[in-house]
């Protein structure tokens, strides 16, 4: 019985090893090795908006749980605009060697809603960067070459992202401030305004001065006529 277990043991271990060779094979095959190349051409001539700069990039790759051989190569890079994900996926192992290749783009502000940090990939094997948004996680292998690179994007990302918490409070204060500060206004305009006489004025002017008639100054004050005198209290505006 230690032949045919043996034998077994064999054939299945021939049967993982073919598998596996052509799982590399394909992998080989399918993955561009100038992925590097393919997505700068793509972020230079397509992809960065007029008046946006690349401050840093990092070569990361994506692999799918159901073609983990297969990655999805590119660059994370930091603008001055935006954080910007552009991979260049496998080409497909039937397609023509002519067809161009196929692009994943994916870009996120630089606000307090977005929050990168480091980690890892699937079973802790490789470093990874992860893209926290309010819809999403976004994580991307990092090869072990650029580990350092990583380091620097992701310090720039933190001084980033508290610069913009402490805009973000600077400008929810200064839209409090303007908005009791319409409060207060619409809260004056509300009350009575009244105007204490002077030297040299009459009923008339002052009824020009703030935009109303003598006959209105007249019947707000119960005056029985246009002579005031001077350190009197006009009424001008009622309340509303």
């Amino acid at each position: 019985m230690a032949n045919p277990t043996r034998y077994t043991v064999i054939f299945f271990g021939l049967v993982v090893a073919i598998v596996a060779g052509e799982m590399i094979v394909h992998a080989i095959r399918t993955d561009p090795r100038d992925s590097r190349a393919i997505v700068e051409r793509e972020l230079t001539l397509n992809t960065l908006q007029p008046g946006e700069r690349v401050v840093r990039e990092l070569p990361v790759f994506q692999r799918p749980a159901l073609d983990y051989f297969r990655a999805t190569r590119g660059l994370l890079v930091l603008t001055n605009k935006r954080l910007l994900y552009l991979g260049v996926e496998p080409r497909d192992l039937l397609a023509a060697a002519d067809v161009p290749p196929t692009f994943v783009e994916r870009d996120f502000p630089i606000d307090t809603m977005v929050h990168v940090s480091g980690g890892h990939t699937f079973l802790w094997i490789t470093r990874a960067v992860r893209i926290r948004t309010p819809n999403e996680t976004l994580k991307l292998g990092v090869p072990s070459s650029a580990s350092s690179t990583a380091d620097v994007l992701l310090a720039s990302m933190e001084t980033r992202h508290k610069t913009a918490v402490v805009e973000s409070a600077t400008a929810r204060k200064l839209q409090e401030q303007t908005i009791a500060a319409r409060k207060a206004a619409e809260e004056s305009w509300r009350k009575p305004k009244y105007y204490t006489v002077q030297r040299g004025d009459a009923l008339g002017s002052i009824a020009t001065q703030w935009n109303t008639t003598t006959d209105r100054l007249r019947a707000l004050n119960k005056l029985p006529d246009n002579k005031i005198r001077v350190g009197q209290l006009i009424l001008v505006r009622p309340a509303t």
